[in-house]
């Protein structure tokens, strides 16, 4: 049976395990040291200050109504107090959104958070009469995205101006994932602030839908293009440009409407090293050597299965990526190896359901790395060793360091497509 073949069968088995945790949600807030907790969805009951979710999908179409504020299943049910004298930053953690300890799957892309006060009551704001002004958008620190954080287990941490002005507002938070297409995931909440009076009126102004087109620089970059990125100067951020905060800098780099370049904030608190909250999924698939060895990590214990080698290439370290075969057959090799994946996975996760462990699924992940990997074999010796203890390995695993060819972007591409087209017809992606 041809690899793509047996993949998709895989795939058809493996979604009945990890449908649930594909994408994820907003699961908890801190903020002004106050705490607040999100029902799962289609959990019902008090939302609190959540717009909580229909599903865990990602917003692929920027026109939908959904932009605003994601597939809202249940609006807030109440607008709690906050005092931004008792500290004005603001921490967003994700998990999948329908199982508690789980966490968000994804590592590249930017995320943003943005503000609208209410006329009144939020419950009455509508895509047609909101205007959000960007207060901070986070792309890459020290080469890494700022996402892979979350992907961690971190939060997503923005400041909000100790100056503005008070008032209740709609607070819209946003992670764009970009490791393969545009997946937008916008989520809402309200909050009555107190801070100062400064209604940032000269900022630039969004409404969703409508601040982001498909074809703005930011996102159509999504997919193997997205991997040559290594620092905010070589990325176009979609939407306005971020207000310029009294507390005395910038909150974020400059977007698409604006040449200015000012340094990003970002949730890492270290600056000039590697974030040490970034971790990197133990996962080697395939290698040049006599077999490949694929390892899903699992939250109390590590399955290894073995994958068809790659031929045809000098063996080497699984620090170093752009090595291995090249094009469809390395490809192809590394679907073989995310069939093997996934029935570790399911076995796994067959144990795990006996005793209560969750489990983390890396599969999907893994195969964009390694097509991408197989494929930079095609360039002239481009491909770039990792050390392990260099700042490029504690990067995100969707992050590929190699930049491959013309043709061997093709080909990933292609490959790509094909993955996807999989996972639509289950709706898994």
């Amino acid at each position: 049976m041809h690899a793509s073949t047996t993949l998709f069968a895989s795939f058809a088995t493996a979604a009945l395990f990890t449908l649930a945790d594909a994408h994820g949600a907003v699961s908890q807030i801190q903020v002004a040291g106050q705490t607040f907790n999100s029902p799962l969805i289609n959990a019902g009951g008090d939302t609190g200050p959540f717009y909580v979710p229909s599903d865990n999908s990602p917003i692929t179409d920027l026109t939908s109504a959904n932009m605003f504020c994601g597939s809202v299943g249940n609006k807030a049910t109440s607008t709690p107090s906050i005092d931004l004298s008792k500290g004005n930053t603001i921490s967003f953690y994700w998990n999948s959104g329908y199982t508690a300890g789980t966490d968000w799957p994804h590592n590249t892309g930017p995320m943003f958070l943005y503000m609208a006060k209410c006329d009144g009551d939020c419950s009455s704001m509508t895509a047609s009469n909101t205007n959000f002004i960007k207060i901070e958008q986070q792309g890459i620190v020290n080469g890494v995205w700022a996402q892979a954080a979350v992907k961690s287990g971190q939060p997503a941490t923005f400041t909000i101006p100790s100056d503005l002005a008070s008032g209740q507002y709609l607070i819209r938070h946003e992670i764009i994932n970009l490791a393969s297409t545009d997946e937008n995931f916008p989520a809402c909440s309200q909050f009555d602030i107190t801070g100062g009076s400064n209604d940032y009126s000269s900022a630039q102004t969004a409404k969703f839908p409508g601040a982001y087109s498909a074809s703005d620089a930011g996102l159509t970059v999504a997919g193997s293009a997205i991997y040559s990125i290594k620092a905010d100067a070589d990325y176009t951020f979609p939407g306005p440009n971020p207000v310029e905060s009294s507390d005395g800098a910038s909150s974020g780099s400059s977007s698409s409407s604006s040449n200015s370049s000012s340094s990003s904030s970002s949730s890492f608190s270290s600056a000039g090293s590697s974030p040490s909250s970034v971790l990197l999924v133990s996962a080697t698939i395939p290698s040049a050597s006599a077999s490949a060895t694929s390892t899903s990590s699992l939250s109390s214990e590590s399955v290894t299965t073995t994958a068809p080698a790659q031929s045809g290439s000098p063996s080497s370290s699984s620090s170093s990526l752009g090595s291995g075969t090249t094009g469809d057959a390395g490809a192809d090799s590394c679907a073989a190896a995310w069939t093997a994946c996934n029935a570790a996975y399911m076995s796994a996760s067959s144990s795990a359901s006996s005793t209560g462990s969750a489990s983390s699924y890396t599969c999907q992940t893994d195969y964009v790395n390694c097509v991408a990997q197989s494929m930079s074999g095609a360039s002239a010796a481009t491909g770039t060793a990792v050390g392990s203890g260099s700042a490029a390995a504690s990067a995100s695993t969707d992050e590929v360091v190699a930049t491959p060819s013309v043709s061997a972007r093709s080909s990933f591409a292609k490959h790509l497509r094909r993955h996807h087209a999989g996972l639509s017809r289950i709706e898994f992606h």
